[in-house]
């Protein structure tokens, strides 16, 4: 099993380890997933932050199924969530900056 830890999620470190398996890497190349690249998939299944549940993987995998382009429109998404996200952190700090004492 992934989750190592039982803790339902799965860090970096237990993906990494859980893609060292000759099976899994045969698993996820039958779902059209690339396993070249541990850290950039781990990303693109992640929500971000830095773990994945087993929704997220299940999710994220279909989405990712295919060839290159399927991918690549996926981490396109994933990095504009995250940069909307941060923008609206930093929208947020401002109005609160702009509020009079």
């Amino acid at each position: 099993a992934a989750d190592t830890s039982g803790d339902g999620m799965i860090t970096f470190d237990e993906f990494e380890q859980f893609m060292a398996s000759p099976q899994v890497k045969s698993y996820l190349a039958a779902l059209e997933l690339d396993t070249h690249e541990t850290r950039e998939l781990f990303d693109l299944l992640d929500d971000g932050d830095g773990r994945i549940t087993a929704q997220e993987f299940v999710d994220n995998a279909l989405r990712l199924k295919g060839g290159a382009k399927a991918r690549d429109l996926v981490f396109m998404r994933k990095t504009l969530e995250r940069l909307d996200t941060g923008l609206q952190r930093t929208q947020s700090e401002f109005r609160q900056l702009a509020l009079p004492a």
